[in-house]
């Protein structure tokens, strides 16, 4: 039997390097993507203020109370132990380690005084409480 090597089969356009390079891009933007913003990871509703300045530091540790009480840290659910031990494990490795309680107008007050004990117990001494900007009346 002869092989004649004149004669080409035609295989068509190959896709597979294509598609490699689609699901590529797609993972890359996956997870490039940022899912949740830190301000808006439990619907709060802040108290107002009129003074004050937004922090422009790096790493902040949210913690945010809801009005039923609950606490989140940086979007997870946490018990007040729970805090505890994630602001001293943040103030072992820093020191400096910035923290924004953020909570309801409508949640006790004892329970954001229970998240800026923890941060103090912790050792941490850069404590914000957020605020959103107060609507200012015309005169």
């Amino acid at each position: 039997m002869r092989l004649n090597v004149d004669e080409t089969v035609d295989e068509g356009f190959n896709l597979t390097p294509l598609i490699d390079v689609v699901f590529l891009l797609l993972v890359f933007f996956l997870v490039a993507t940022t899912f949740a913003d830190d301000e808006v990871e439990m619907d709060l509703e802040l108290p107002e203020a009129t003074s004050g300045e937004p922090s422009s530091s790096g790493h902040i540790i949210v913690v945010s109370v809801a009005r039923d009480g609950k606490m989140t840290v940086d979007g997870r659910l946490v018990t007040l132990d729970g805090l505890r031990q994630k602001l001293r494990a943040a103030a072992t490795s820093n020191r400096e380690q910035e923290v924004l309680i953020r909570g309801d107008t409508r949640v006790q007050f004892g329970m954001v005084a229970k998240a800026f004990d923890a941060c103090l117990a912790a050792e941490l001494r850069r404590i914000s409480i957020a605020a959103q900007p107060a609507e200012t009346q015309p005169r």
